[in-house]
């Protein structure tokens, strides 16, 4: 029987979305182990969940994974939690890219869930109720089981919508977040996502999980668990991607890099490679001095937090035994923001500048963060030591280099015509890419990756 699930959507694209799903999460998480999953990949929203109460969110990216694809990652990411909580990054009847089939209201029905919306009601009358009530026609067979209303006040307008959202529209209020707290998220928000540049310092990094979790008291936790367990019965998909290895299979051990700077992404890729009988041993590029014992290979990806990249770029025993390593052919992908720790030298978007491990003979600058993912295609070359042919990835940030002195690239990337351009670098058995591929889209990837870890054996 699938596990209580609900889908969380905005009836338009605003940061009250964040802040009740920040809230439910907290609400939730308290009583349920809970796993939030995005529909669609925007990176505030993953950080906000990643600190949350809730497991490591997940990502279901319309854009990469196929229908039955992401049946079946969803359906392996339940078996372990008591609820999914699917937080949807566009609003509850946009596409994803413009893909069919990829608007919040569709995954609602493909997966029997009930679909909550967020109405951002800050400085808004009786006319928001519109939207909820206008979803509520053009959504299908999508069962809309509740709104959570960010920012009512106390106004002869708030007063009047609240009004019409229970008399009119019909749809129990699950949750009503004050005016206070939604505007010192929304300010919060404006200052960490850098929409606008400010003097002096940020707000702390848990400042907008503990907004969130004052947030949570105002969400009626009972109701929304009776709506998440209105979930139907949906058939398990047949296992392609994650099947189960048999007892025995002959583990193997990778290292994965995770701490300062590094912010976690992907998570999914890490799950198709457990999937394919890998041992994971955490490497803290921060404070770890040498690679874990045992270990077959390296994976090292994720964004970059920039104001902690002297935590890495200080330890100089780590970077040189990573040099070392992959010098002597370690199997290693360096993916996003891991790539770039292989550099050279590295500058990052506010000039200051980073001497790092050397394995990429290139200097390169950071210019610009991306909160939702650029698709690109590319085709492999020759030289990649784990694609082949043609690949959809995405980028999140844009760098420049200034000085490369590398012939073997890993990728050419499709840009106008005809015409490509290299992209990402073949060195020994190590890619690295600033693009970050997806495994469920490209399973061979990882198998080409498990093989090497194989042929490898244990690293001394």
């Amino acid at each position: 029987m699938p596990v209580p699930s609900f889908i969380l959507a905005g009836l338009e694209a605003s940061p009250a979305v964040d802040l009740a799903a920040g809230a439910l999460l907290a609400a939730v998480g308290q009583h349920r182990a809970t796993r939030p999953i995005l529909l669609g990949l925007d990176l505030p929203l993953w950080r906000l969940l990643y600190h949350g109460a809730g497991k490591a969110p997940r990502v279901i990216d319309p854009a990469l994974h196929s229908e039955a694809v992401a049946a079946e990652l969803v359906e392996y990411w339940s078996e372990s939690v008591e609820m999914l909580m699917v937080v949807a990054a566009r609003p509850a009847l946009d596409r994803w890219e413009g893909v069919d089939g990829s608007r919040p209201v569709d995954y609602a029905v493909r997966m029997d869930s009930p679909l909550v919306l967020v109405l951002d009601a800050r400085e808004r009358g009786a006319t928001a109720a519109a939207a909820a009530l206008g979803t509520r026609q053009l959504a299908g067979r999508a069962d809309i089981a509740g709104l959570v209303v960010v920012g009512a006040d106390d106004s002869v307008g708030g007063r009047e919508l609240l009004q019409v959202l229970r008399r009119d529209v019909g749809l129990p209020i699950l949750g009503q977040i004050p005016p206070q707290l939604s505007e010192q998220f929304v300010r919060q928000r404006t200052l960490t996502t850098g929409t606008v540049r400010t003097i002096g310092p940020k707000p702390p990094a848990d400042a907008a999980a503990r907004l969130c979790a004052e947030a949570a008291t105002y969400v009626h936790v009972e109701e929304l668990e009776e709506v998440a367990s209105r979930r139907g019965y949906v058939p398990a998909p047949a296992r392609h991607l994650l099947v189960a290895r048999e007892p025995g299979f002959g583990s193997i051990a990778l290292a994965v890099a995770w701490g300062p700077p590094l912010q976690p992404l992907g998570l999914e890729n890490i799950d198709v490679l457990q999937a394919a009988g890998v041992e994971l041993k955490p490497l803290n590029i921060a404070r770890d001095r040498v690679l874990p014992e045992g270990v077959s290979g390296l994976l090292i990806a994720g964004q970059l937090d920039e104001e902690q990249i002297s935590q890495f770029a200080e330890n100089r025993e780590l970077l040189d035994e990573l040099a070392r390593a992959i010098g002597d052919g370690l199997p290693t992908m360096a993916i996003g923001g891991g790539a770039l720790l292989l550099h050279r030298r590295l500058s990052d978007s506010r000039g200051r500048s980073y001497d790092l491990a050397g394995v990429v003979p290139a200097d390169a600058e950071l210019i610009e963060w991306y909160d939702r993912p650029r698709y690109v295609r590319v085709s492999a070359t020759r030289e990649n030591p784990y694609d082949e042919g043609d690949n959809v990835l995405y980028e999140l940030f844009d760098v420049e280099y200034l000085e490369l002195e590398q012939e073997s690239f890993a990728y050419r990337v499709r840009t106008n015509g005809d015409a490509t351009q290299a992209e990402g670098f073949a060195v020994h058995h190590c890619l690295a890419t600033s693009l970050y591929p997806s495994f469920a889209l490209s399973p061979a990837v990882a198998d080409r990756f498990v093989a090497a870890l194989r042929m490898a054996g244990r690293w001394e």
